[in-house]
């Protein structure tokens, strides 16, 4: 009598079943691996939003107040002076950051993934921003946001992306 019913694999067979799930797994690595870039960029995208808005709320309460033409001055949000140079939020500690209500010794205490970190640039009149995933200064990343106050009037503050190395 012959004996049909069920047989297992062969060495050889679980041996190539092997090899192809690890290729499969070095091709789809790289994808998950720069899910940390990606995150990165989009919560960068969101604070760049965040600054343009808060820029131009502080813009909108300097024509109230009639400043948006000095080129400098101060103007009260939330009980928070804020340095203003034509209208917008000057890029500096009391100006952009303070605006943003950005505590820097929050973020540099703590030390927490996710949190931000910012210093004045080396150009005058900007403010950086960079990700607390990166123990590196912005600086020596390019993976970071910078403000630059305005320079005259009816000029926009710019805020530069910059994520090559992200």
């Amino acid at each position: 009598m012959h004996n049909n019913g069920p047989r297992g694999f062969t060495l050889i067979e679980l041996v190539v079943v092997i090899i192809i799930l690890g290729v499969i797994a070095i091709v789809a690595m790289p994808k998950f691996i720069n899910f940390t870039s990606e995150g990165v960029i989009a919560t960068s995208s969101n604070l760049r939003g965040t600054i343009n808005s808060t820029a131009t709320l502080v813009y909108s309460k300097s024509v109230i107040e009639g400043l948006e033409k000095q080129p400098n001055a101060q103007v009260m949000i939330n009980g928070q002076l804020i340095d203003i140079v034509y209208g917008y939020p000057a890029g500096t500690q009391s100006g952009i950051s303070a605006a943003l209500a950005f505590d820097e010794n929050d973020f540099n205490n703590n030390r927490q993934t996710g949190a931000w970190h910012s210093r004045a640039s080396v150009y005058p009149g900007a403010w950086v921003y960079w990700h607390g995933n990166f123990d590196e200064n912005a600086g020596s990343l390019a993976c970071y946001l910078r403000y630059r106050q305005s320079t005259a009037e009816n000029t926009k503050p710019i805020v530069d992306f910059e994520f090559s190395e992200c």
